[in-house]
């Protein structure tokens, strides 16, 4: 039979009635979800919902009471599932709540986003506003945080492949290596309770005896084949049970005095290293270098390792520290003031970065960013170049009176001068939405629609129109830094592209008429020239007879007409 007539008796017995296709009903979201009932599982969670439970960091149990009525108890159940991730059920007797007749009490499990102790109010003024509109007679009587206890006092013991018994030699001395940094592991890991005073080899030997006890199942270790490997850490502590002394005291407190005084050296060796231009100052390395072997016998000395593996932990930490002193005096500014000012900005963009991820998360944006981002990038390319033209008109012609169109500039430097106050912009505008976002952490009500068309577009607006004058006074500060170079007969700095010369001028036929606007022809002294584009030449002229303000001394002239010299003084010959 073809694939034809196939469908063709499908379609005929469906419509006969003698095929019925299965299907399957979807969960309504506000059905009543009660215990034992199966649909409380998170098994194939997927979509929306498990986007919320993925975001969600907090947990809430509100206690909600109403009428022993069915049409009340549906409408609550379906207003307060509506939420994304929140299970209602009817409350049980394992639950112990007392109900007073013709009344019902439902529990919701809501999940929360952001900070803990702001969780249960946002979640309880959430689920008055479901409550509300409808009005429905159900009133919350509880709301509680969810908390569960962190596990503490255990560790992480990972199985690995022992060393062959063949092989030796080269190669076992290799192997240890690489069994030490993990090379060797077979992905199976266990999670074993500390006990006190107990040393590396204690607890792989214990582990190995209660091998079925730990992993839940009835086969004993394979010594023969497998070995075991603890992360790495420092020794555990010995057991000081009875009264205290100053040697148990020692034994507690020691590492953390010890860490506390090392560091604060570390950072010394570093600034002597950096500061200092004496060859005496590589001396300063004699004390990193001799604490790389206490160090690392310390940090990885829960259990016997490699001494080139904790040579490598201990270089690790201790030339961590000596660096990051070294890199902070090498590059940040001079001055207590100017480093005080860069840690407060790297706070503060810090503050921004993680402000912007509580903001995106959970959003609107961030569920359509790919098609929001192709969208906000593509006028880039059109608004860049135009933005860069009008920064150098402003350089130009309204400082120093020279039109743009008449100096060449590549089109690659239009993109370039624009990237600052863009970049500027869109620094500011991510500072705003990090306020959003950590109003949204600390559950903070905030109206999105006023925020998006009322009060976001207003900001916006002040940040473009501040980027704009700070921009437009640091291209005024440029000209006159040109300019007063000029004034100076010294070389002026160029600016994104602009880049002047002082030339002599000299007439093509000496003793003809050149016509010069506004003349006279300036011969006898240097000016200022950038790359002409066109026929006319526009020069900038120092001398004082020319005006007061500094768009007064642009001199035009045919360009043909004459010649243009480097000049090597104050005076042209």
């Amino acid at each position: 039979m073809s694939m034809a007539g196939l469908f063709s008796a499908l379609v005929g017995a469906r419509r006969s009635g003698r095929v019925r296709l299965s299907a399957v009903v979807p969960q309504q979201r506000g059905e009543l979800r009660t215990a034992g009932a199966g649909v409380d599982s998170l098994d194939g969670v997927g979509g929306s919902e498990g986007i919320a439970l993925t975001a969600a960091t907090q947990r809430v149990r509100l206690i909600v009471e109403g009428p022993d009525d069915l049409d009340e108890k549906e409408r609550a159940v379906e207003a307060l599932g509506s939420q994304t991730g929140w299970r209602v059920r009817s409350a049980q007797l394992h639950d112990g709540l007392r109900v007073a007749d013709g009344r019902v009490i439902l529990i919701v499990d809501a999940l929360a986003y952001g900070q803990r102790r702001m969780a249960v109010g946002a979640v309880r003024e959430q689920a008055f506003r479901l409550l509300k509109k409808p009005p429905i007679g159900f009133r919350i009587r509880e709301a509680e945080l969810i908390r569960h206890e962190v596990e503490r006092g255990t560790t992480l013991v990972r199985v690995t492949r022992r060393v062959p018994r063949d092989v030796g030699g080269f190669r076992r001395w290799l192997w240890r290596y690489w069994e030490a940094m993990g090379g060797a592991d077979t992905g199976h890991v266990v999670t074993v309770p500390l006990v006190a005073g107990e040393d590396g080899e204690q607890l792989k030997a214990r582990v190995k005896e209660r091998w079925a006890e730990f992993t839940h199942g009835g086969e004993a270790f394979d010594d023969d084949l497998h070995d075991l490997r603890l992360p790495v850490g420092p020794r555990s502590r010995p057991d000081t049970d009875g009264a205290a002394s100053p040697r148990t005291t020692l034994q507690r407190f020691g590492p953390a005095a010890w860490l506390l005084l090392a560091v604060p050296v570390l950072l010394v060796c570093g600034w002597a290293l950096a500061s200092m231009s004496s060859p005496w100052r590589f001396m300063a390395l004699l004390v990193p270098l001799l604490s790389f072997g206490p160090v690392g016998y310390w940090v990885t000395s829960n259990e016997p390792r490699p001494r080139l593996l904790r040579l490598a932990w201990g270089a690790l930490v201790v030339g961590g520290f000596t660096l990051v002193s070294y890199q902070w005096v090498v590059n940040s500014p001079s001055g207590i003031g100017a480093q005080v000012r860069g840690l407060l900005q790297a706070l503060l963009i810090l503050e921004t970065a993680v402000g912007c991820g509580h903001a995106f998360s959970r959003s609107w944006l961030s569920r359509n960013l790919l098609v929001i981002l192709p969208v906000l990038l593509a006028p880039f390319p059109f608004v860049l170049p135009w933005v860069g033209s009008f920064l150098h008109t402003a350089y130009l012609e309204e400082v120093l009176g020279i039109p743009e169109s008449a100096v060449h500039v590549a089109f690659y430097w239009r993109y370039f001068v624009a990237l600052k106050p863009a970049a500027l912009t869109l620094a500011i505008t991510l500072f705003y939405v990090s306020l959003y976002g950590w109003a949204k952490y600390f559950n903070l009500h905030v109206s999105q629609s006023a925020l998006l068309k009322v009060v976001f577009p207003l900001l916006i607006l002040l940040a473009i129109l501040g980027v704009v004058e700070k921009t437009l006074r640091e291209v005024q500060s440029a000209a006159e830094r040109t300019y007063l170079a000029v004034t100076r007969g010294e070389q002026p700095p160029g600016y994104f592209g602009v880049d002047g010369r002082l030339v002599c001028v000299r007439p093509v036929e000496p003793g003809k008429s050149i016509p010069v606007q506004p003349g006279p022809l300036p011969t006898s002294r240097p000016v200022l020239a950038f790359p002409r584009e066109g026929d006319d030449l526009w020069v900038w002229d120092p001398s004082p007879e020319r005006g007061r303000t500094s768009n007064e001394h642009a001199v035009r002239m045919r360009a043909e007409d004459v010649s243009l010299y480097p000049a090597t003084g104050r005076s042209c010959p």
